[in-house]
């Protein structure tokens, strides 16, 4: 079952604003996306390594870009939100 309009909204809200404590405290912004990107790939082995605690936000932001259930458009619009794409 698909995530409901509510829920979703709520991540929507959540990946912004872990794109924007990302921005805060990494001038790194390239870095910090492509050890995300990797790890969402399950890429762990070409993750560029982060300080701990870019590397816990990471942890955040990999959970939520990858929640069950979401519908194909509900992805992409939740990956568009962080990425920027």
């Amino acid at each position: 079952m698909p995530v409901d309009d509510d829920q979703f909204q709520s991540l929507l809200e959540q990946v912004q604003e872990l794109h924007r404590i990302a921005d805060e405290i990494s001038r790194e912004k390239v870095r910090f996306d492509a050890h995300v990107r990797a790890r969402l790939s399950w890429d762990d082995r070409n993750a560029p390594p982060l300080p701990r605690e870019q590397r816990d936000l990471a942890d955040e932001v990999v959970e939520l870009l990858s929640k069950p259930r979401l519908s194909s458009s509900q992805s992409r619009q939740l990956h568009r939100v962080f990425f920027g794409r």
